[in-house]
C-alpha cells in the first residue's frame, strides 16, 4: 500500500510503498525509518503512524 508524506524541508509530497506485515488483529505495514526526498534529495524521517494512504 502506498502512503503519502509531506517532506518537511521543501514541502514536496513523497509517496512510499509500505510492505505488508502479517498480523491477525489489524492491517500493519513496514516503512523505512529514513527516505530521500525525490524533489530536493535530502533525507527525511518517516513520521509515527497513523499514515495517510495515497490514492
Amino acid at each position: 500500500m502506498n502512503f503519502l508524506f509531506v517532506y518537511g524541508w521543501c514541502g514536496a509530497e513523497c509517496v512510499m510503498w509500505g510492505k505488508p506485515v502479517t498480523s491477525w488483529w489489524t492491517d500493519r505495514y513496514w516503512l523505512p525509518h529514513e527516505f530521500e526526498c525525490w524533489d530536493c534529495g535530502r533525507d527525511n524521517w518517516t513520521p509515527d503512524p497513523p499514515w495517510t494512504q495515497a490514492d
